[in-house]
């Protein structure tokens, strides 16, 4: 019960490392751990192709100036009547 307690409450961050193992360790015991291996390695290529299309597509926006903002005058500072 305890196990099950750590499991739904703890955190994130806990649940997604145990959810991580119980996947890993059931695809191993299943004998389909190449399968396992060459799908995070299909993953890890598609995350690096996105990441970097993103980023040439950040640099191409920033070097347009598609980021820039259109210049404020500033505000004048009122006249209180100081002198």
């Amino acid at each position: 019960m305890r196990a099950l307690l750590t499991f739904i409450a703890g955190g994130p961050g806990r649940v997604a490392i145990t959810a991580t193992a119980v996947v890993v360790i059931t695809f191993v015991l299943a004998g389909a751990g190449w399968d396992l291996a060459r799908a995070a390695w299909t993953t890890t290529l598609f995350a690096a192709g996105f990441t970097f299309a993103f980023a040439v597509l950040a640099l191409i926006g920033a070097a347009t100036g598609a980021s820039d903002e259109a210049p404020v005058a500033a505000p004048k500072e009122a006249d209180r009547g100081h002198g």
